[in-house]
């Protein structure tokens, strides 16, 4: 079979598998449920770095990298609300609220990429939640740490600087960019573990990349052509008033959920591949369930 057929034969398997596993619903499913969690998950983070000596404008400033521009006003000023009346009580609902819908997002998310494998997703209602707000809790800090690393770089950088002796012309421009980047490696850290762990299947690491690089790379070029549609050509604004920019943010966690879906769709395809490769090879299924 011809690259060309290779590429044409995996696309059409990646549409019956899409049609197969409905995953339009389930992306539908999962970006209502973090709409509801998105701006008391903001909340809960920017609640906490205020009892810190963190400056939250940062923070601020990289949210606004990630979402699209057309709904930063609308962010910065519901998070400076809350900045102005900040209390432990807000800390706590938007924390309870958080965790319970983005953690409800999160079990969609989680037999979603069971599905992907046929796997059945059947655990007590308890430890499902909780491993939800597991994962809940991992983006919130690495959210932190990145507001740590961030705002703390230049001091990391001096201390590399001296303990490597390298000429500093040099180094302190790559680190800078390392910095900038620091957002979208989380990205992919956080994707690489979901695809990992999440399955309750064995896979090779290197087989779960291909999903993570397409899901991550994906939703960056997604996130930018959006913002570009949104601040040129839309008129949600226009036609829906002051919710526009819900429209506008359902619209994005849609297509960012879907992206996370097919990343996990490409990495099961491809591991039923390789399996199907080893029992032609070696004639014995059961060794490889």
């Amino acid at each position: 079979m011809e690259s060309f057929e290779k590429v044409q034969w995996f696309i059409k398997k990646m549409i019956k598998r899409y049609t197969a596993h409905n995953l339009s619903a389930t992306s539908a499913y999962i970006s209502y449920y973090w709409v509801l969690a998105f701006f008391p998950f903001l909340i809960f983070v920017i609640s906490i770095l205020t009892y810190t000596k963190l400056p939250t404008g940062i923070f601020m400033e990289y949210v606004a990298k990630v979402i699209p521009n057309a709904l930063v006003p609308q962010v910065e000023s519901t998070v400076n609300q809350f900045i102005m009346y900040r209390s432990t009580t807000l800390l706590s609902v938007g924390g309870f609220i958080t965790l319970w819908t983005a953690g409800t997002a999160v079990n969609a998310l989680i037999k979603g990429i069971h599905s992907a494998y046929h796997s059945t997703y059947v655990r007590p209602f308890v430890f499902s939640r909780l491993a939800a707000i597991g994962y809940t809790i991992l983006l919130a800090l690495l959210l932190i740490f990145l507001m740590v690393g961030l705002i703390f770089g230049n001091r990391v950088g001096d201390y590399l600087f001296s303990i490597l002796d390298m000429n500093k012309g040099i180094f302190m421009p790559i680190w800078n960019m390392a910095r900038l980047t620091m957002p979208f490696i989380a990205l992919v850290v956080v994707i690489f573990i979901m695809y990992r762990f999440i399955p309750r299947k064995y896979i090779k690491y290197t087989n779960v990349w291909p999903g993570v690089i397409f899901a991550s790379v994906g939703w960056y070029v997604f996130s930018l052509v959006f913002s570009i549609y949104v601040d040129n050509y839309s008129k949600y604004n226009q036609l829906y008033g002051s919710i526009g920019s819900v429209f506008i943010l359902l619209i994005w966690l849609y297509g960012s959920s879907t992206l996370l879906l097919i990343g996990a769709e490409i990495n099961a395809l491809l591991q039923e591949l390789h399996l199907d490769q080893i029992k032609r090879r070696f004639g014995d299924p059961s060794k490889y369930k």
